[in-house]
C-alpha cells in the first residue's frame, strides 16, 4: 500500500509526498526493530530472573544435601574410630558393638549434587546474568568443587570389600535392616540418608563372638580400616567446603535478586 502511494506520488512528481512516504517507511521499520529488540531484552531479563530463582533453589537443596552427607559420614567415622580403638586395645567394645561399628563404617552415600540449572544456563550463554564477575567466579568455583567432592565420595578403598567378605552375611543383613539407611527429607524432597543410632540390633553372645573373631583375625584389617578412616576425613573436608560454597553462592544470588527488585 505504501509502495503504491510512493509510485503515485512519483508519477505526479510530488517529491515532498515521496519524501514523507519514505520517511514513514523508515520510521516504521526503525520502530518495529526497536520494539522487537525491547521485547527480546524483556524476555531475556525475565528468563535470567527465572533461572536465578531456580538456581537459588538448586543451591539451597545442594547445601542441605551436603550437610546430610557430611552428618552421615561423621557418624561412619565415629563408628570407625570406636572400632579402631578396640582393635588397638585402647577402648574395649563388646563383640556386638564391634561388629556394628566395623560394618557401619563401610556405609556410603554417593548421591550427586544437582547441577542441571547451572548446566542449562551455561549451555544457553546465560551465566553472565548471575551477577558481577565475583559472583560468576563463585559459581565456577562451586561447581568445580562439586566435581571434586563427587569423585572423592565415589572413591571406595578396599576395607569395605574386605569387611563385607569376612563378616557373616546374615549379620550384615540384620545390621542393614535394623540400623541401615533411612531417608532424610527437606521441603518434602529426599535430600539424603542417615543410619539408626544407636543401633538396636540384638544378637546372641555366642554368634557375636564367633563373627567378631572372624573379623578381628582378618589379615591387614587394622591397616585397611585406618586408610578407610583417612578417606572418610577427605570426604568430610570436601563436603564441608562444597556446603559452604553452595550457601555463599545461594546467599549472594538472593542478595543480588533483592537488589534488582528494589533498584
Amino acid at each position: 500500500m505504501v509502495i503504491g502511494r510512493i509510485r503515485e506520488h512519483v508519477s505526479k512528481h510530488n517529491w515532498f509526498a515521496v519524501a514523507m512516504d519514505v520517511l514513514i517507511v523508515v520510521l516504521g521499520v526503525f520502530l518495529g526493530l526497536q520494539v522487537n529488540n525491547w521485547n527480546e531484552a524483556r524476555i531475556e531479563v525475565q528468563q535470567a530472573r527465572d533461572y536465578r530463582a531456580r538456581l537459588i533453589d538448586e543451591l539451597d537443596f545442594n547445601a542441605h544435601q551436603y550437610a546430610a552427607q557430611a552428618a552421615y559420614y561423621r557418624q561412619d567415622r565415629n563408628y570407625g574410630l570406636a572400632a579402631l580403638a578396640s582393635l588397638n586395645g585402647v577402648t574395649p567394645l563388646s563383640d556386638r558393638d564391634f561388629l556394628i561399628a566395623t560394618y557401619q563404617l563401610t556405609q556410603t552415600d554417593t548421591t550427586k549434587a544437582k547441577t542441571f540449572v547451572y548446566d542449562e544456563m551455561a549451555a544457553g550463554g546465560l551465566v553472565g546474568h548471575l551477577g558481577d564477575d565475583e559472583v560468576q567466579q563463585l559459581a565456577s568455583d562451586f561447581y568445580l568443587s562439586a566435581e571434586v567432592s563427587q569423585r572423592t565420595i565415589e572413591n571406595i578403598f578396599p576395607y569395605r570389600t574386605m569387611l563385607r567378605e569376612v563378616m557373616p552375611y546374615a549379620i550384615q543383613q540384620r545390621i542393614r535392616s535394623e540400623c541401615g539407611d533411612r531417608n532424610v527429607s527437606y521441603k518434602g524432597r529426599l535430600v539424603g540418608v542417615r543410619t539408626v543410632v544407636p543401633c538396636p540390633m540384638a544378637i546372641s553372645p555366642a554368634e557375636a563372638a564367633a563373627a567378631a573373631r572372624l573379623v578381628r583375625s582378618t589379615p591387614g584389617l587394622k591397616q585397611q580400616m585406618t586408610r578407610y578412616l583417612a578417606s572418610t576425613d577427605e570426604k568430610l573436608t570436601n563436603l564441608d567446603l562444597s556446603q559452604a560454597q553452595a550457601e555463599d553462592l545461594r546467599d549472594r544470588l538472593i542478595t543480588a535478586s533483592t537488589n534488582r527488585r528494589t533498584s
